[in-house]
């Protein structure tokens, strides 16, 4: 039997001995390769949880941008929710300033409730009031404004005080004759044309409206060709308005 394995040995060694070496070689690839194995899967492993960590990253950063992001909406709208506020109370508090002022602003005066006032005399309307059309004056000769109305009344007739106030002037005129005008406050004046030349008050005196203040004259150059009457003028706000504003009878 060794001699047997003797003369195997002499006669195939070499490749007895070739064989052994491709066996450790090949065993020697086999446990390098599964190390290489081992080695990649570790690899693998490794650059698998580099990605997770970068996703992970990833995800973070996206998550604060979208948190950044949702901030400064949060905030934009809370800055713009607080400029509107403050937009809108400006606006409220100019509304109430603009108010305030408007209440305090003097109210013009104006008669849209007339004075209930009686007629100085009692007759019939002669020439009207025509302040913006114009009517002939014979005396005169010419087309003119009339600022009052003529009531027609026999000379020497009583003329009344129309409402109740003080005498601020009488005097004469060269062309409406003797006058007598009484303030009745808040800028309201009548005046008394054509009257005769003595009178019944003083300037500066208290009448009560129905008072006599004169009588019917004939001393109005200007209305001379007409039949006696009494001129009569009502003035608001220092204007010449129409006097059958303030009397039921005209």
């Amino acid at each position: 039997m060794r001699e047997k394995l003797t003369r195997l040995i002499e006669k195939d060694g070499f490749y007895i001995i070739l064989f052994i070496c491709v066996c450790i070689v090949a065993t020697a690839a086999v446990i390098t390769s599964k190390g290489n194995l081992k080695e990649e899967k570790k690899q693998a492993e490794k650059v698998e949880e580099e990605l997770i960590i970068v996703e992970d990253d990833l995800e973070s950063e996206e998550t604060s941008g979208l948190a950044k992001v949702e901030d400064k909406e949060v905030v934009d709208a809370e800055k713009t929710d607080a400029e509107k506020k403050s937009s809108e109370e400006a606006e409220v508090k100019d509304n109430t300033k603009e108010t305030q002022e408007q209440e305090t602003v003097p109210v013009s005066k104006t008669f849209d409730d007339p004075f209930k006032m009686i007629a100085p005399v009692a007759g019939n309307l002669g020439t009207e009031y025509t302040q913006d059309t114009l009517i002939y004056s014979e005396t005169l000769e010419e087309w003119t404004a009339h600022k009052g109305i003529d009531i027609m009344a026999a000379e020497g007739t009583q003329v009344l005080a129309a409402l109740s106030g003080t005498v601020q002037e009488i005097y004469d005129d060269p062309l409406w004759g003797k006058v007598i005008i009484i303030d009745h406050g808040n800028d309201l004046l009548t005046k008394y044309a054509n009257l005769s030349e003595e009178v019944s008050v003083k300037e500066g005196a208290k009448v009560n409206q129905g008072d006599v203040i004169g009588r019917v004259g004939r001393t109005a150059d200007i209305e001379m060709l007409m039949d006696p009457h009494i001129h009569f003028e009502v003035i608001e706000n220092g204007i010449s308005v129409n006097p059958s504003k303030y009397l039921s009878a005209f």
